[in-house]
């Protein structure tokens, strides 16, 4: 049985050895990964901001796709030279003022706020808010409304009012014989 207890020890070694060298490896590899992790180059960031304009832009062929995502020849097209522009040190409000003198104002994902525009972004607001306030005179008017019950009272005191108030006209226009027949009494 010793020869036995022997391989064991042995053996557990064996696993103890390659299990350190293995996180040896693995640290080793990681730490070289990071020192030598690609940094962000002129090229990453003029890209960044090719898409970031391209987002802005719609595709005039592509029905609802920004010049980013479309697939289409014109919107490669319009990427090459926005990124171009971007190269050659333009801002993003002159590459996109470009495109708009090109396309029209339609080719912007998102609309000026001026003008005509201006009045279509602000129309949701005027009427939720004027939806609003026709909810809340309603409720006010329902609510400062006297109940039912003393609606039926005050309509029975004013019946007997114009009921005296018609007696007295028909004493005037008919005279004194139709004194006792108008009311009933």
């Amino acid at each position: 049985m010793k020869p036995l207890a022997s391989q064991g020890r042995q053996l557990a070694r064996l696993v103890r050895s390659l299990s350190l060298r293995l996180a040896l490896a693995v640290v080793v590899i990681s730490c070289l990964s990071m020192t030598t992790a690609p940094r962000a180059s002129a090229q990453d960031v003029y890209a960044e901001k090719t898409l970031d304009i391209a987002r802005k832009l719609q595709c005039p062929v592509c029905a609802g796709q920004s010049v980013a995502d479309s697939t289409s020849q014109l919107a490669r097209q319009m990427r090459d030279i926005i990124d171009q522009k971007v190269q050659a040190g333009e801002s993003e409000e002159q590459i996109i003022d470009f495109f708009v003198a090109r396309y029209g104002p339609s080719v912007m994902t998102e609309p000026p706020k001026s003008g005509f525009s201006l009045a279509l972004w602000t129309m949701p607001v005027i009427v939720v808010l004027l939806g609003a306030l026709v909810v809340t005179l309603f409720v006010r008017e329902r609510t400062l409304r006297t109940p039912r019950t003393s609606r039926l009272a005050t309509s029975e005191i004013a019946s007997s009012d114009d009921d005296d108030e018609l007696e007295t006209i028909a004493r005037d226009v008919l005279g004194p014989r139709a004194g006792g027949t108008v009311s009933g009494s």
